[in-house]
This record gives structure tokens, C-alpha cells and sequence, in this order.
């Protein structure tokens, strides 16, 4: 496989999933490498000024991401739906305070931090800690997304925090996600993904400015049909 193709498709799938975890809320539990297919999609005018503005690339085609076999597969439930994205939008403004909470809220309840007294202030504290910490490193060009996760989880473990279900399959795929692209290129930043996918930073805008655009054109084919 040519190495421009590679680079190309590491970019797109880790989007392409972010995607379907924050906006679609669709988690696919069984992400190895016979679930991923991989084509060649033809770009409009838009797209393709969109990806020579992000990466310099006015190819004519794109690498087009396809999830197979979604026999496991989950959502989270609508109660903690809104807090999981007020999680990843939290951890794109590196946002500690507001994470900690968010982990919080993961679960309809916390009977068991709740249990002690100061137990909620004290979770949070110690993930802001965590999250001032990795914001650091990841300042000076240090620092994975896996090891972040992993020091959360540290502190779930520590403190008793429930978690629902859904939100430990969540996990375990970003965490296969996060192997697979580290090992394809560590350049790729996880973090710029989550933001676009979350709708902020250049990323962000450029991809709700598509959204706009596709919504425009669609409604305008409609009335053509229409009429």
C-alpha cells in the first residue's frame, strides 16, 4: 500500500469514528482489522478545498472509511448521552474541573462517592490535577491519549466511581483506536480529531461549514425535484 494512501487513511478513520461515537451516538464494540474497509471516494469542490487548507492534499479522492459487522455494538443511554459530550467537549478545552464532573455523570448515580463526605470534591480535584499534568506534556510534544485514559481510570478505580456498561465499551474501542493509529503514525493527533468532531478548532469549523453546505444543496435539489 503506497504511504501517501496510509497517511491519508489514518486521519479518516480516526474521524470517521469520532463521528460516529459523538454525533450518531453508535459504538462499534468489535473494531479489528476485518471490520475496516477501506475505498476510494470521489470528493466535491468543497471537500477537496477543505482537505488542501487541513493537509495540502487537492487529490480528486479521498480514502472512505466503512465499519463492518456492527453485531456488537452499543449507545449510551439517553440519560448520559448529553454528559458524554459534554466529557469529550470538556477534554478538547483540557477543561479538568469540568471533566471530573462529567466522569461523575456517567452513571444515574454515584452511591458510593457519595457515601464520603468530600468524596465528589475530592474526585474532582484529582483529575484536574491529572488533566493540568497532561496538558503539560502534551504542550511539549509528549503524552498518548491511551495513557491519558489509563489515569483516569485510575482514579474511577480509586474513588469507586460507577460507570455505565456502554461507557466501558466506549472505552475499550477508542482504546483499540488509539494502538491502531499510534502504530500506523503517531504524528496523527487524536486530540484535533475529537475537537473536529466535537465542533471546534479549524477542523471543527471547516466540517460544519460542509454540513451547512450539503444541508444547502440538498434542500435546493429538493425543490428542483419538487417543482
Amino acid at each position: 500500500v503506497p504511504l501517501p494512501y496510509l497517511g491519508r487513511t489514518r486521519l479518516c478513520g480516526t474521524q470517521a469514528y469520532f463521528k460516529m461515537l459523538i454525533w450518531d451516538n453508535y459504538i462499534h464494540a468489535d473494531l479489528h482489522p476485518g471490520n475496516v474497509l477501506i475505498r476510494e471516494a470521489q470528493l466535491g469542490l468543497l471537500a477537496r478545498v477543505q482537505r488542501y487548507l487541513l493537509l495540502g492534499d487537492f487529490t480528486p479522492t479521498a480514502p472512505h472509511i466503512v465499519f463492518l459487522d456492527a453485531g456488537l455494538a452499543a449507545s449510551f443511554d439517553d440519560r448520559i448521552f448529553g454528559t458524554a459530550q459534554s466529557f469529550f467537549d470538556a477534554v478538547t478545552r483540557t477543561d479538568g474541573p469540568a471533566i471530573g464532573k462529567a466522569i461523575l455523570g456517567l452513571a444515574p448515580t454515584q452511591p458510593y462517592v457519595e457515601a464520603r463526605e468530600g468524596g465528589r470534591e475530592a474526585f474532582i480535584s484529582e483529575v484536574a490535577a491529572k488533566c493540568t499534568a497532561q496538558k503539560e506534556e502534551m504542550d511539549r510534544g509528549e503524552g498518548r491519549p491511551g495513557d491519558n485514559i489509563r489515569a483516569y481510570m485510575d482514579s474511577v478505580r480509586s474513588h469507586r466511581v460507577v460507570l455505565d456498561p456502554t461507557v466501558m465499551v466506549a472505552l475499550m474501542s477508542m482504546l483499540v483506536l488509539e494502538g491502531w493509529q499510534y502504530r500506523l503514525d503517531p504524528a496523527v493527533s487524536i486530540f484535533h480529531c475529537l475537537e473536529a468532531a466535537t465542533g471546534g478548532g479549524v477542523f471543527g469549523t471547516l466540517q460544519k461549514a460542509s454540513a451547512l453546505y450539503q444541508s444547502v444543496v440538498g434542500r435546493l435539489t429538493g425543490e428542483k425535484a419538487a417543482a
